[in-house]
């Protein structure tokens, strides 16, 4: 027998509370395989994190071995025209994510059941807009008969999705009767009207590029609103999504929560309007239903999300790219995951992945992670002023203790983003990251963990050590950069923004402090090159360079906290650390961290769980 398990990484998943207990659907897996002298399960699924995670050595007494896959794990890479996380997330994140901002008063995001709506937010007001004008463009450009989809993602309350789909229909309404009014008048008369503006507005900041011109989209609003419904897609709505009995195309705003966030596929997605807070790696790309093929259109799609929400799936996206290489690796080793399983399951990011399975236990519980040919960094430090003030004085202590050690920063190597110093004594680098206050719910970044697994290599490995103090190149800056000389050298701070979150929590955007290219510091060019030659993408990912590594580097940021355009000149820096780790000839070791399942549900509840429980 072949059983194949599509999304495997859901119910198939053990998530008894006892040990060597199994859970229905995990236990009737296990029992019908054990019928067959001879079965072979496949799980095939896009986030194959709970997947990795199965203990191997996991048995019942009746119903045999877990679902570990021991054999072998395949990871599919998707090819050059696939509409994926690291397109939309890394690679173009700036044309494709739109930010939403001050939705509280209409749709907060810890909202209730009954919450009532009286009103949408303009970002999804402006998104709808965004919909509208993108079936006029693929209209113009001759594409025909498609379907054509915008997702509406807001709330897992069906009542809640009902009164939002209510309120999008009459916005939509509002803008079909000044389009059929206006629309078919000359421009300069049409944007007399405050709808045919507000689109005019959304076309020139979102698509004026696309090779099309306003008028000829003008022409075209009326054919593209005409035909679009607005339909909720939840358990109390089933069959709304009916593709293939539209042969015209079906052109539809889909308003929902869990169903649109597993194993539904929503034709011709063009517009995406998102506002949950998961913070589950698989959770997260599970809801993310906008990857896919574009053909055509592509460069239309946008999608609106919290600030918050961009960093997650971007960290998120990295974390899947390491695991992928990982995987490389073990293939390359001609090991199976039984034998590599350690090394995949021991990757820091996946500790927001881990509860899944272990959230019914009452006790703490620990996480274990190997450092080796990793890089982990405070992208989230805590507002407090006397702890700004403290990781500021850190640093400076820390520029005077390579001094005195006859490693000045001013004597390194200036490049076009910072000094680099090389050759640094680990006993520095550790006292450095005892004194910096690091955020307590930056579980990685937590000083004695690292510090206990730096100093079991602190005699070979991880003995010597290259130091980046990172800034930004004298051609990027300008007249609000950030410039700061406190640690004897002249830095042009680093911009970030806030992602915001928790009122003591400084949260940088993107979850990512480190500019791309960063883990070349301390390569040299042969290094660097031999690095490129291995990887066979047309950019270079910094995990490349980290393999090649035979030093630790630590980089010092000062970071300038701001939007783009704020004048920054004069703040006072914010000080944050990055380290890249080296593989390891050794037995990896790992440093443990204990958790408690209070801090899980307090930062990652799975809403899956939530939602089947009778939300929707």
């Amino acid at each position: 027998m072949l059983l194949i398990d599509d999304e495997a990484d859901n119910a198939s998943i053990n998530v008894a509370k006892g040990a060597g207990e199994a859970s229905k659907i995990n236990g009737q897996i296990r029992s019908l395989l054990r019928i067959f002298d001879r079965s072979t399960y496949i799980g095939y699924t896009a986030t194959p994190f709970a997947n990795i995670f199965i203990d191997p050595d996991s048995e019942h007494e009746m119903v045999g071995d877990d679902l570990f896959p021991r054999d072998f794990i395949v990871s599919l890479d998707p090819p050059d025209n696939y509409f994926g996380a690291r397109k939309v997330f890394i690679d173009e994140a700036d044309r494709i994510i739109r930010h939403i901002d001050n939705q509280d008063a209409v749709l907060p995001l810890g909202h209730k059941k009954g919450h009532p709506i009286g009103g949408l937010p303009d970002t999804l007001v402006e998104a709808i807009r965004a919909f509208v004008l993108a079936r006029a463009i693929r209209l113009v450009r001759g594409q025909l008969k498609r379907h054509n989809s915008m997702l509406v993602n807001v709330s897992r309350f069906t009542d809640v999705q009902a009164s939002v789909r209510n309120e999008v229909h009459a916005v939509l309404n509002r803008m079909r009767a000044s389009i059929r009014v206006n629309g078919a008048l000359p421009p300069d008369q049409a944007i007399r009207d405050p709808e045919i503006a507000a689109m005019l507005d959304v076309f020139e900041a979102e698509y004026e590029g696309c090779g099309v011109t306003w008028q000829d989209v003008l022409v075209r609003l009326h054919d593209s609103i005409g035909p679009i419904n607005v339909v909720a897609v939840n358990s109390a709505s089933p069959g709304t999504l009916d593709y293939e009995g539209h042969e015209e195309g079906l052109n539809v705003i889909a308003v929902g929560g869990f169903s649109l966030s597993r194993g539904l596929t929503l034709e011709g997605l063009v517009v995406s309007y998102f506002l949950r807070n998961s913070m589950m790696s698989d959770t997260l790309m599970q809801m993310g239903r906008w990857f896919g093929y574009r053909p055509g259109y592509e460069d239309l799609c946008r999608i609106w999300m919290p600030r918050e929400a961009e960093g997650w799936y971007a960290h998120v996206t990295e974390s899947i790219e390491e695991l992928r290489e990982e995987l490389r690796r073990m293939e390359a080793a001609g090991a199976t995951p039984a034998e590599f399983g350690l090394k995949v399951r021991s990757h820091p990011d996946t500790l927001i992945v881990t509860a899944r399975n272990k959230m019914g236990t009452s006790q703490p519980f620990p996480v274990s992670i190997g450092l080796a040919n990793r890089f982990i960094e405070t992208w989230l430090l805590s507002r407090a002023p006397a702890d700004l003030d403290a990781n500021r004085k850190t640093a400076v202590r820390f520029a005077q203790a390579l001094r005195d050690l006859g490693h000045p920063p001013e004597s390194g190597v200036e490049t076009a983003r910072g000094w680099l110093v090389m050759g640094v004594p680990v006993e520095a680098v550790t006292d450095f990251l005892g004194a910096f206050r690091n955020h307590p719910e930056s579980l990685v970044t937590e000083s004695e963990p690292v510090r206990r697994y730096i100093g079991e290599r602190a005699h070979d490995e991880l003995e010597k050590w290259d130091v980046f103090f990172a800034g930004i190149g004298e051609a990027r800056a300008d007249r609000n950069t950030l410039r700061d000389a406190s640690l004897g050298v002249p830095i042009r701070c680093q911009r970030r923004a806030d992602a915001g979150g928790a009122p003591a929590a400084l949260r940088i955007e993107k979850s990512r402090v480190s500019s791309r290219g960063v883990e070349q510091a301390g390569l040299d060019g042969g290094e660097i090159a031999a690095a490129k030659e291995k990887h066979a993408g047309p950019n270079y990912p910094d995990p490349i360079f980290r393999a090649v590594r035979k030093r630790p580097l630590l980089v010092i940021h000062l970071l300038a906290i701001g939007d783009k355009d704020d004048d920054l000149s004069g703040a006072k820096p914010v000080v944050a650390w990055s380290i890249s780790f080296p593989p390891t000839g050794r037995e990896e070791k790992t440093i443990t961290y204990m958790v408690n399942t209070t801090w899980f549900r307090e930062h990652y509840s799975d809403e899956a769980e939530e939602e089947a429980a009778g939300d929707e």
